[in-house]
């Protein structure tokens, strides 16, 4: 019996060639940018939506007090006086709040309504400047005298 002739097998070192070594970065490395732009956009819209949150509650915040000068009568009822203005300051008519670190204006238009109500509409006004400064915002509510 003959014995199979024994081939001699060339063996390659196990690892990794730089060809693949430098695919592999390059993949990693627009994976990374591509997350971090992400993270950058979420971080931005959270800080508008936080923003806009607080526009919400310092809006139900004047209003609430307003309703509940009117109800008690007492010496700030005059904020329900007809009058006021949303793009120019106005005595009795405006107030700066300051919420969570940020400034925010406030101008409010007091209407006369029916059967003695007013019709008031709230303009909140962030006073911060760039591109994470949200728009102002208007709310209206109706407050019974």
């Amino acid at each position: 019996m003959r014995k199979p002739m024994m081939t001699q097998i060339v063996r390659r070192d196990a690892g990794f060639t730089l060809v693949e070594l430098m695919i592999a970065i390059v993949v990693i490395v627009v994976g990374v940018l591509g997350i971090s732009s992400t993270t950058a956009t979420m971080i931005r819209n959270q800080d508008l939506t936080a923003s806009r949150t607080d526009m919400a509650a310092i809006a139900d915040n004047k209003f609430e007090q307003m309703r509940a000068a009117a109800v008690n009568n007492t010496p700030d009822v005059i904020q329900l006086a007809v009058g006021g203005s949303l793009t120019v300051d106005v005595a009795n008519y405006n107030d700066t709040v300051t919420e969570r670190g940020k400034t925010y204006v406030r101008r409010w238009l007091v209407t006369a309504g029916v059967g003695g109500t007013r019709n008031v509409t709230l303009r909140i006004i962030p006073q911060a400047i760039g591109a994470r400064a949200p728009a102002s915002r208007d709310f209206v509510t109706l407050i019974t005298l």
